[in-house]
This record gives structure tokens, C-alpha cells and sequence, in this order.
């Protein structure tokens, strides 16, 4: 429960809020398996929210996020200031004590949500900022209307299931955005090396070779590229390669030991175990059964 301390009644603008019931997140959502991995708990718009001011000495039970879209706030957790600007979002971590509020001046606009679920854990683990940059998108704006008419309409199964696969959507918009500030260097260079593995997908590069055409060092390279795509280089070539080679299957009728050397492979049993080993079936197999 938020604490408000005893100096202003707020003032916002505009204000609507659900607060999914205890029962409700039991049945619909923890006893789901389509949702239970992530899943809503709580939903809010406040418009320039004078005076909104929360402080959760416990922290609260759920994770907590907050997209602002105008003006200005503050949110203070785990000895740390986060200074919070339109377009920045921040992520609260469940049972963390913290406090936070908005601008005097210009006080801050902002969707949240609480969230829970197994998946909501690995998702905060995998974080590297609580805080980046996600931008403006009207698309997002509407998925979050989406959510919130959906839920706003009860809490039917097929719409808790509904509202909440939304908000996969959502937060996955919200936190791997390209606009974060912590992916300008790293991750344009992840991109570039994939861009190149691409337009090479007919060769056989090493990693000195994909490093070499980054300007970055070989070890460095695999070290970035491992921490955004969880896959080291070459490995992720190679599926590359892989994905191209079902293409081929699918869609034309050249020779396996064809379509090994379009993906710059010579040798068909190597070919042919690297398939498999990704694929989980031989070459032959796959294109056998690709009208069953």
C-alpha cells in the first residue's frame, strides 16, 4: 500500500487505475500456464501528477514499472537517485524499499504497471540498468489502452489471458528498445557483425575475420556479441547458415551437397552433422517431411 505523507491533497489531471483482486491473480493468473511466467497485477495512467508521492519502506510485493511520457520525477532505491525524464522508464525490483515522486515544476505523466511471475524474475535478473531510455511510440500507447480497456471490461479468462499476453508485448517494447542508451556502442557493433555474417552467409569466416570487419578485437567482439544474443559468434553463424539452409529445402530442389556449399560448407558430412545438431533432424529428413 502506498504511504502519502500528510502536506498536499494531489492534484493530478487525470488519474485511472485497476487493481487486479488477490483471487483473481490466484485463478486466472498463477494457476494459468498460458500467463503465469508474467503477468499483471497492477495498472495506472496518472496526467501531470502534482504531489504523487509514494514511499514503501518493505518495498512492495510486485515489481514496479514506469514509463514517463511527460515531465519530470524522482525514484530513489538501493542508495541510488534516478533522475526520471520524458521517455525514460525505470523498473522497480519487488521487495526493494524505495520512494518516489514527481516533479514540484513539472510533475511527471506516466503509465505503470506491477507485475509478478516466474518469468518477471529471470526478466529483472537479465537486466543491465534499472533505468534507460524507451522513447515515444503511439503503437505502445495503444497497447497499453488495449490492456487496460480489456481488463477494465472484467476479469473473464479470456481476457486476464488476452490483456496479459499484451503485456509481454509491451514490456518487451519498453525494455529491449534500440533507443536505450546503454545499447549505442555495444549493440550497433552486434548488429553490424550480423549484418555481416548475412551478406556472407556463403562463407566460412572466423572469428579474427568477423571481428576484423567491426574494427574490434576478437576477444572483445565475442564478449559483446555473447552478452546481447546469449549465443558466441561463430555459433550464431553457423545458425545463421542453418536457417538459410531450410529455406533451401523448403523452397527449391537443389541437391543437399547444393545447398552445402551455398552456405560456404565443402565437406556434406560435416554439412550434415552441423544440421542436425541444430535442427535435431538430418538434412534429408527435414525436406522429406516439410508436407507432412
Amino acid at each position: 500500500m502506498e504511504k502519502y505523507p500528510i502536506r498536499e491533497k494531489n492534484r493530478f489531471d487525470f488519474q485511472k487505475s485497476i487493481i487486479i483482486p488477490k483471487n483473481v491473480l490466484l485463478k486466472q493468473c498463477v494457476e494459468n500456464e498460458i500467463i503465469n511466467n508474467l503477468f499483471v497485477t497492477d495498472i495506472g495512467y496518472y496526467r501531470k501528477a502534482l504531489n504523487h508521492y509514494a514511499q514503501r519502506d518493505k518495498g512492495a510485493d510486485q515489481h514496479i514499472l514506469i514509463h514517463c511520457i511527460e515531465g519530470k520525477g524522482n525514484v530513489e532505491f538501493q542508495q541510488t537517485n534516478y533522475h526520471i525524464e520524458a521517455g525514460n522508464f525505470i523498473i522497480i525490483p519487488k521487495k526493494t524499499a524505495h520512494i518516489y515522486q514527481a516533479d514540484s515544476t513539472l510533475p511527471w505523466t506516466i503509465y505503470w504497471f506491477h507485475f509478478s511471475g516466474s518469468g518477471a524474475e529471470q526478466l529483472i535478473a537479465s537486466l543491465q540498468h534499472y533505468k534507460a531510455y524507451a522513447g515515444f511510440n503511439e503503437e505502445r500507447n495503444n497497447l497499453f489502452n488495449t490492456i487496460y480497456n480489456r481488463l477494465e471490461r472484467g476479469f473473464s479468462r479470456e481476457n486476464i489471458i488476452y490483456a496479459n499476453l499484451c503485456f509481454h508485448h509491451y514490456i518487451a517494447g519498453i525494455i529491449y528498445s534500440d533507443k536505450q542508451p546503454d545499447k549505442i556502442i555495444e549493440p550497433d557493433k552486434v548488429e553490424e557483425v550480423i549484418d555481416f555474417m548475412r551478406n556472407n552467409i556463403e562463407k566460412m569466416l572466423s572469428l579474427k575475420e568477423l571481428a576484423l570487419a567491426v574494427y574490434l578485437s576478437p576477444s572483445y567482439l565475442s564478449a559483446i556479441f555473447k552478452k546481447k544474443t546469449g549465443t558466441p559468434p561463430i555459433d550464431y553463424f553457423n545458425q545463421l547458415k542453418i536457417q538459410k539452409t531450410t529455406q533451401y529445402l523448403l523452397f527449391t530442389n537443389l541437391r543437399i551437397n547444393e545447398i552445402a556449399l551455398k552456405i560456404g560448407i565443402n565437406d556434406p558430412y560435416y554439412f550434415s552433422r552441423l544440421f542436425s545438431s541444430i535442427m535435431g533432424t538430418s538434412p534429408k529428413q527435414y525436406r522429406d517431411n516439410r508436407f507432412n
